[in-house]
């Protein structure tokens, strides 16, 4: 196969990117330099150049907090809605496979049993927001398209600048260089594996699945900040005092889903969490 990637030299980019290659697929790595997903000419001049069988988006403008300043609205819709669509469109025109990322912040965060592809979405942020316009965007455009939902996502940093740290990364720095550390105790969610969730993407192409919403997470139970950073000390060996701690000892803009865990009912689960975690540490 012929691939587009956008924001490959991000977090999850990089790991699709390497993936697709090492399977033996042809691929094309764009970041903001080569491709402003924004300009839809741009976008179809480059697919109609490249005729791919598949384009992914892996770019996204996921600073959660600063989408909540009025603004940053502009530009955050901009990337995760008209990008999203503009790929769509090019994908749906050249005859195209396309895979675009979401997130659970597209609910509401209030079933603790956790959410599965068909509930309602309901997003409490901004951010939330311009994410779930960017699904409605997709489905709307049509085609042979993909959503899938991930959550906590963690990797090795990506080489863009604009590449965040991941958390497990961040708890393994601040347990170094602090005597002790407060964990915020909410917002379950399902840490997911760059990895694993760029070789569920390549399986699910490969095996022609339907168009559709998928969750994509590694298996487990759902987890707070907190629960996640016990997981990672303990395969890890930190022994750093913690504490769990509220969000108000942390307030920040962008309200954040209480209960969000994804459960993936439509694909296979990927691999357990504890063991994707120790491959990350072993690396």
């Amino acid at each position: 196969m012929r691939i587009l990637i956008t924001g490959s030299r991000g977090m999850l980019g990089q790991d699709l990117a390497r993936v697709f290659l090492v399977a033996g697929h042809e691929v094309l790595e764009t970041d903001r330099e080569e491709l402003d997903i924004t300009k839809a000419s741009e976008v179809m001049r480059q697919a109609k150049e490249y005729q791919p069988d598949a384009i992914i988006n892996a770019a996204a403008y996921n600073l959660v907090d600063k989408v909540e300043e009025p603004a940053a609205q502009g530009i955050a819709m901009a990337i995760n809605s008209k990008g999203p669509k503009n790929l769509a469109e090019a994908a749906k025109e050249v005859g195209a496979k396309f895979v675009h990322y979401s997130t659970d912040y597209v609910f509401a965060g209030d079933k603790p049993e956790g959410y599965v592809e068909a509930d309602e979405t309901s997003p409490i942020s901004k951010y939330g927001e311009t994410k779930l316009a960017g699904e409605k965007a997709v489905q709307e455009v049509g085609g042979d398209w993909y959503i899938l939902r991930t959550s906590k996502i963690f990797g090795h940093p990506g080489a863009s600048s604009a590449s965040k740290e991941s958390f497990v990364s961040l708890m393994l720095r601040l347990a170094a260089e602090k005597p002790s550390l407060k964990i915020v105790d909410e917002e379950v969610g399902c840490p997911t594996y760059t990895p694993d969730l760029a070789e569920a993407t390549l399986k699910m192409l490969a095996d022609d699945q339907p168009s559709g919403i998928y969750h994509v997470v590694n298996e487990g139970k759902g987890v707070t900040w907190y629960q996640f950073a016990e997981e990672i000390f303990e395969l890890a060996g930190v022994t750093t005092p913690r504490e769990p701690v509220s969000s108000d000892e942390f307030p920040k803009p962008a309200k954040r889903p209480k209960f969000a865990a994804l459960k993936n009912t439509k694909l296979p689960p990927l691999r357990d969490r504890a063991e994707a975690l120790r491959e990350f540490l072993s690396r």
